[in-house]
C-alpha cells in the first residue's frame, strides 16, 4: 500500500469508524515499542481512534473522496449489474462485509448498491440490514463532507443513483 502522511486537522475515512478528523499525532507505548499515532476523532459516534502512522496505511485510513473519485463512486452505484446473490448465503454476507471492512469507497459503494436493490426487491436478513445501515451511513456521511453537502442531500444522491428515488 502506498504510504501516507496526514495532517492535523485532515478529514479521513477509517474503514470500522467511518469519516473523522485528525486531530493531533501523539506518542504511544506499546510494551517496550514507542509509536507515534495519528489521534482521530469520529464525531458520529463521538468516539476518538489512535493508529499508528507505520500502520495506517495497512489499516485502510485514507484521505476523503474527491472530484474524480465522486464520479467514479457515481458510476459504481448506478452500475446495472445484478444484486442477485448466487451461491451459499453465507459467502454471499462474507463477499459483502469484506467489501465494506475493506474501506474502498468503490468497494462500500458496491456493496450498499447491491444491499438497497435485494432490500427493494426480496427484502433483507437481519445481519444484511445491519450491513447496509453501516455502509449506508459510512458512505453517506463520507460523500456529504467530501461534496460539502448535508447528510440528507448526500442520501438522495446515493439512492437516485442507484435508481431507487430518495
Amino acid at each position: 500500500m502506498k504510504k501516507r502522511e496526514f495532517k492535523i486537522g485532515q478529514d479521513v475515512f477509517y474503514p470500522t469508524a467511518g469519516v473523522g478528523v485528525i486531530e493531533a499525532m501523539e506518542e504511544v507505548i506499546f510494551g517496550a515499542e514507542h509509536e507515534i499515532c495519528y489521534v482521530i476523532r469520529i464525531p458520529e459516534n463521538r468516539v476518538t481512534i489512535k493508529v499508528p502512522k507505520t500502520k495506517a496505511a495497512s489499516n485502510g485510513l485514507r484521505p476523503l473522496l474527491r472530484g474524480k473519485d465522486v464520479k467514479g463512486l457515481l458510476e459504481v452505484l448506478a452500475d446495472k449489474s445484478s444484486a442477485r446473490p448466487t451461491g451459499h448465503w453465507a459467502e454471499h454476507y462474507k463477499d459483502l462485509e469484506r467489501r465494506i471492512q475493506s474501506g474502498g469507497v468503490l468497494q462500500v459503494g458496491s456493496a450498499v448498491r447491491d444491499l438497497m436493490r435485494l432490500k427493494a426487491g426480496a427484502g433483507l436478513s437481519f445481519e444484511e440490514a445491519r450491513l447496509l445501515e453501516m455502509a449506508d451511513g459510512y458512505l453517506t456521511r463520507e460523500l456529504a463532507a467530501a461534496q460539502g453537502v448535508t447528510v440528507e442531500a448526500a442520501r438522495a444522491i446515493i439512492r437516485s443513483s442507484i435508481g431507487l428515488g430518495s
